[in-house]
């Protein structure tokens, strides 16, 4: 009868041992102290956030920002310079030993009307610049007619190069801002002891402005004395108005222009002495070789021509 008891003892404390919640604490160490609930809830709550990210950020007005940009072409009118681009498919090699290229030579542009044979009015230079662009031509620097004519080059198929005698400053205020809107470089020849000096006068900054948009400066002599009345300042009129030119704009000055136009053989012979390439006269040819090297020639536009007239003293006279 105690053995019966006993087995009713034992089989009592196994039932309150089972529905007293002993495994209680193996739950809590495979979570780490932490409900499984919990956790599994936590859990899941980072994924949701993710999805939400890139939702924000599709709403952003990027495709309404890129439209703004498109209105910008409304700056490409600009293609005044558009001569540029068509010269490389013309490009011809030339050559050595002649070339057909007209010089023009300019003096003053300035005012509505001409009262002057050395002043063309702004109105007919600009008209002059729209019709040499309309008929094909293309400005080119006197360097570049040089390298054509001493060692062949390429040139365009309609060249013409297109000059300044004086330094005066209406060429920096009226045809320099003209010829930028065709594409055209000038040459500019100065007269050295006039640099920096005087209101009307293209003083150093203008020049270096022209110089970095590809256009050349030369010498003009020193003072624009008639330098065949008096050899005895050749020297310091060729020479040294080379050398403050080159001194105040760092630059190789490469041709000279002669005062009047005026020459003789000394001063050919001087003028290339004294490390120019070229010299620059008057004449009516387009076309030069290595005999005129030292007096090429410049077609003068002078203040009272029509474009008719320019066109008269031009080659190429198919497309006029």
């Amino acid at each position: 009868m105690k053995h019966y008891h006993v087995l009713f003892l034992m089989i009592g404390f196994l039932l309150t041992a089972c529905s007293s919640g002993i495994a209680a604490p193996k739950a809590q160490t495979e979570v780490g102290g932490a409900s499984a609930e919990v956790v599994l809830a936590a859990a899941s709550d980072k994924p949701t956030e993710t999805p939400f990210q890139p939702a924000t950020f599709t709403p952003t007005p990027i495709p309404t920002e890129t439209p703004t940009l498109t209105p910008s072409p409304t700056v490409t009118p600009s293609p005044t310079n558009t001569p540029v681009p068509t010269l490389t498919p013309t490009w011809i090699y030339n050559e050595p030993g002649q070339v057909t290229v007209p010089i023009l030579l300019y003096h003053h542009v300035e005012g509505d009307v001409s009262y002057s044979r050395y002043y063309v009015s702004v109105p007919d230079f600009r008209a002059q610049m729209q019709a040499l662009h309309d008929w094909g031509y293309t400005a080119i620097p006197i360097s570049l007619l040089l390298d054509a004519l001493i060692k062949g080059a390429e040139l365009p198929e309609k060249p013409i190069v297109i000059t300044f005698d004086d330094g005066n400053r209406n060429i920096y205020d009226n045809a320099f801002p003209i010829m930028q809107e065709f594409g055209f470089p000038g040459v500019f020849y100065i007269v050295a002891n006039r640099l920096n000096s005087g209101t009307n006068i293209a003083h150093v900054p203008e020049l270096k402005e022209m110089l970095a948009v590809g256009w050349e400066i030369g010498s003009h002599s020193y003072t624009h004395s008639d330098l065949t009345l008096d050899h005895s300042i050749a020297q310091y009129e060729i020479l040294q108005s080379k050398l403050d030119i080159e001194d105040a704009l760092g630059i190789k000055v490469q041709t000279f222009a002669y005062p009047y136009g005026t020459i003789d053989p000394y001063l050919a012979q001087k003028v290339q002495d004294y490390g120019y390439r070229a010299g620059m006269g008057l004449g009516a040819s387009a076309t030069h070789t290595w005999g005129t090297m030292f007096y090429l020639s410049r077609i003068e536009i002078q203040g009272d021509y029509t474009v008719t007239d320019m066109a008269a003293r031009l080659p190429w006279k198919d497309n006029k």
